[in-house]
């Protein structure tokens, strides 16, 4: 599996988007309006920490941006994330046919 991106890359990239066509929103703006921190969305949008369902659901309602991408990024990333650590190995229970 490769490095999947972080979805808060995705909510960057659309504040970005939004900038160029003469809309921009700040990160400051944007928490406020769905009733987050600014600290808790600038960590997200740079990676440092894991986007949950309830603020994909808020940027959903004030961005137009598809919760389910945005936790399908996060999803990946987790998993990817997780199998860069080192774990014991499991030995499989049961014989798929």
């Amino acid at each position: 599996m490769y490095n999947p991106a972080h979805p808060g890359k995705l909510i960057q990239e659309y504040l970005n988007g939004l900038k160029e066509e003469g809309t921009a929103i700040s990160l400051t703006q944007l928490a406020s309006h769905i009733g987050i921190t600014r600290t808790t969305l600038s960590r997200i949008v740079n990676g440092h920490q894991a986007l949950t369902a309830d603020i994909a659901l808020r940027l959903n309602e004030a961005l137009g941006v598809s919760p389910e991408l945005l936790l399908k990024m996060q999803v990946a990333r987790d998993i990817w994330d997780n199998q860069q650590k080192p774990r014991p190995p499991i030995a499989l229970m049961v014989a798929h046919a």
